[in-house]
């Protein structure tokens, strides 16, 4: 009976330990576990049975006009739904978001305009970086721990910076040409775009802001689907504090560019949301400092691990966070 018991404790003595120690490396092991029971390379999807924004090129890229020199270029069949923009001016332009690289980006883009163009992604994620150097420029936030990695003006990207794993992608290596400071503006002739540091999904996170037409480009900071703010370098303190800044930055009647459009059945179209969508995930964010939101319920290995916490902010957008302690 003795030895029974000594058995029995031993194992839980071992699984209290293996879940102490998934607690504090869950950001880093939870991708790792995905990657194992679900990673492959991402199949294309079939063409949308929803209504389609826009003109198709290539039978892969849809391009929808927001206006005469703005443009939301949509992967609606690669399975993540991702929205790239081509913002243009009289002299230059910006590419926010370099595509996902499933297909080339760099046709649509010439297709649209003949000026130089500088990319920028919105994050180093693995799905935005798919055309960085294949444009005049690549510009990256000018943030003080890329700029102390970069080596001949030359960016590797980390293992848990891209998460390319996830589709058996090795991270890349690329030129920076050029770092937009927080708060600087780029002029493109007769059109200047503020440069916004947005921490939260990544630490390294960017936005930019047209405030003339009241258009905010903001990546995965924000869309219609569910935030993740589990992964290496998420942070929900960042995640309000950005929250804030942009409610106090943005017109309130500016409309905000995503770079995920919604789930089918939803139509294909360029992911736009409001200010209020913000103020909601103020709300919710507010809720989870304070214990007084109760989470989505989880299912499989996640309600066992409690890991990631997801709580409701408005419509389709919820919000996926870490444990109180390895994702402040």
């Amino acid at each position: 009976m003795n030895s029974v018991r000594r058995r029995v404790s031993l194992s839980l003595a071992i699984l209290a330990v293996a879940t102490a120690v998934f607690a504090f490396v869950a950001p880093y092991a939870y991708p790792e576990y995905q990657h194992r029971i679900h990673g492959k390379d991402a199949p294309l999807l079939p063409g949308p049975t929803a209504p389609v924004a826009g003109r198709w090129f290539d039978d892969y890229f849809v391009i929808e006009e927001i206006d005469p020199t703005t443009f939301a270029i949509g992967e609606p069949r690669y399975y993540q739904g991702n929205y790239t923009y081509l913002i243009i001016g009289d002299r230059k332009a910006i590419l926010f978001d370099a595509g996902t690289g499933t297909r080339d980006i760099v046709p649509v883009v010439r297709s649209l305009t003949k000026l130089p163009v500088t990319v920028i992604p919105s994050h180093l994620h693995f799905d935005h970086v798919g055309a960085l150097g294949r444009f005049e420029s690549t510009a990256l936030l000018d943030s003080p721990a890329l700029r102390a990695r970069a080596r001949r003006s030359r960016l590797t990207l980390d293992r848990y910076e891209f998460l390319g794993f996830v589709e058996d992608l090795a991270p890349p290596t690329f030129r920076v040409d050029e770092w937009w400071p927080a708060n600087s503006s780029v002029d493109l002739g007769n059109r200047r775009i503020r440069v916004v540091a947005t921490p939260g999904h990544t630490p390294t996170s960017v936005s930019l802001y047209d405030e003339q037409r009241r258009q905010a480009f903001v990546g995965d900071f924000l869309y219609p689907g569910t935030l993740y703010a589990f992964y290496p370098g998420a942070s929900r303190s960042a995640y309000l504090a950005t929250t804030r800044q942009l409610l106090e930055l943005l017109d309130p009647e500016s409309q905000i560019f995503t770079a995920h459009m919604a789930d089918p059945p939803a139509p294909v179209r360029a992911p736009v949301l409001e200010v209020a969508d913000l103020q909601y995930l103020e709300q919710t964010l507010r809720g989870i400092e304070q214990r007084a939101i109760p989470q989505i319920p989880s299912a499989g290995l996640e309600v066992i691990l409690s890991f990631p916490r997801v709580f409701p902010v408005r419509g389709p957008i919820t919000f996926a966070t870490g444990y109180t302690w390895n994702n402040r």
